[in-house]
Formats: C-alpha cells, sequence, structure tokens
C-alpha cells in the first residue's frame, strides 16, 4: 500500500464488498471481490487475493484510494451498488480548492443488500459532513 495506514485517522468501518469496473476490466471481470476500509481521511479499496470463502483475515491487495476532502458525492446507483465520485480539476495549474463541478467515478462498490450499502453511505457521508463542518469553522475562526 502506497499509503501509512497510521496517517490515516481512526478506522470507521471495512467490509468485504464487490469493486465494479468503471472503465476497461479487471482481467475481463466486470466485479472483483474486495475490502473497503474507512478511515477519517482515506477510503482504502483491496483486491481480495485468496478468494476462500473460510478466511476470516483474507489477503490483501491495494488496489487504489481516495482522500475523504476529495469526495465530491457518493450516491446510490442501484440497490446494492454506491458510488463514489472524486472532485476534478478544471486544468493544471489551478491550486486545488478551484475545481470544476464535473465528477469523476473513482470507485463503484457492490455491497451484500442494500441495508449494507446504506450503512456505507450513511458513514461516508457523515464522515464528509465532519470534516466539510470542521474546514468551515476553522476557516471562519480567526
Amino acid at each position: 500500500c502506497p499509503l501509512s495506514l497510521f496517517g490515516q485517522g481512526q478506522l470507521l468501518k471495512h467490509g468485504k464488498v464487490l469493486s465494479k469496473k468503471i472503465h476497461g476490466n479487471f482481467m475481463d471481470r466486470k466485479k472483483w471481490p474486495s475490502c473497503l476500509l474507512l478511515f477519517q481521511q482515506t477510503a482504502i479499496l483491496c483486491k481480495i487475493v485468496d478468494h476462500t470463502e473460510k478466511l476470516t483475515n483474507p489477503c490483501l491487495e491495494y488496489f487504489k484510494h481516495v482522500n475523504i476532502n476529495h469526495i465530491q458525492a457518493v450516491l446510490p446507483e442501484d440497490s446494492k451498488t454506491f458510488v463514489i465520485y472524486k472532485m476534478k480539476q478544471i486544468e493544471e495549474g489551478l491550486s486545488e480548492r478551484e475545481v470544476s463541478r464535473d465528477r469523476e467515478i473513482v470507485m463503484k462498490i457492490e455491497c451484500e443488500n442494500e441495508d449494507k450499502r446504506d450503512e456505507w453511505l450513511k458513514t461516508i457521508k457523515d464522515e464528509i459532513e465532519k470534516l466539510q463542518t470542521m474546514a468551515f469553522s476553522l476557516s471562519y475562526a480567526l
């Protein structure tokens, strides 16, 4: 994993999910067994390398991540799937604060059922709201 897990804050939620193809493919697959780890600072998606169902601690391989403060939206796609959209910069040279309204899909996650999907949506949205509230408070504290 290219990230130091110690610097990502508290682990808020983790669980087995299916990572769905955004574009391109996972070796000609449309879905890949994965583990989503949600920290205070970052959502990390890892592929499950050993697919044995009996394993309680499967072997994980880092796939991708997104910083929570770079997430523009988290929306349901269907009854079991949600999509994480990342903010996109308009053009090079602009500061990170000057982002466009265009959204880039960074993760498509399929859960076991609608309840699990809704739990993930709520947890991620709550964390985004906490960061936005803190940023707003800090900007007006001066």
